[in-house]
């Protein structure tokens, strides 16, 4: 296991219970190691030196490949564990196309309601290491919420669109000829309007 898996869940707990496993597993003794008890962490440590290991719990170990001991000590003690009931027919799941959610217009979530499944900031992060920019624009735009906009060439602006009449205006600078149509995700044009709400005008750029 990383042990920079630990800070950050905040399960120092654990490793003080596998340390003191491991000197009742030695010594064939019950003990509590748990927040309701004054045992300290370092009573442990003298006790598992007392019977001949390494203070910390840790051990050496040897690459299966080379025979030769690794560079650094591994921490190895026995850990109470309860198993979760996670079977894959309760969690299979996919979706070509379904519902989506009135304010974001994104996939719904949630296997009971038939949702989409979530392509996260670490699965992109994937997709871009591997050079597939094609797809990436694929599922988190056009296959998400792609959404047509019409911007002043000008200020920038979203602009008011008639698009019967093939009409627009925009508020900003009045400005009713020079407007581009522009494809963004509609998460992008609800945060438009938020910050605008707040008194913060985002501007568009145009090439």
């Amino acid at each position: 296991m990383n042990p920079h898996a630990v800070p950050s869940r905040m399960t120092i707990g654990q490793l003080f219970e596998a340390l003191m496993g491991k000197f009742c597993a030695m010594m064939g003794e019950e003990g509590d190691a748990t927040p309701f008890t004054d045992v300290m962490a370092q009573d442990v440590s003298d006790k598992l030196h007392a019977c001949g290991y390494q203070q910390r719990g840790a051990e050496v170990m040897y690459n299966g490949f080379t025979g030769r001991p690794l560079d650094t000590m591994i921490f190895i003690c026995p850990t109470y564990y309860q198993r979760l009931k996670h079977m894959v027919d309760d969690k299979i799941h996919s979706r070509s196309r379904g519902q989506v959610q009135i304010l974001t217009r994104q996939p719904l979530e949630g296997r009971a309601r038939g949702g989409g499944l979530r392509f996260g900031e670490m699965e992109r992060d994937c997709m871009i290491s591997h050079g597939a920019a094609q797809f990436l624009r694929e599922r988190l735009f056009f296959h998400s919420d792609e959404y047509r906009v019409h911007v002043c060439e000008k200020c920038g602006l979203i602009c008011a669109a008639d698009l019967d009449k093939k009409r627009y205006h925009c508020q900003g600078c009045k400005n009713s000829t020079q407007v581009s149509q522009v494809f963004i995700p509609y998460a992008c044009k609800l945060l438009f309007q938020e910050l605008m709400a707040m008194a913060i005008t985002p501007r568009m750029i145009l090439e």
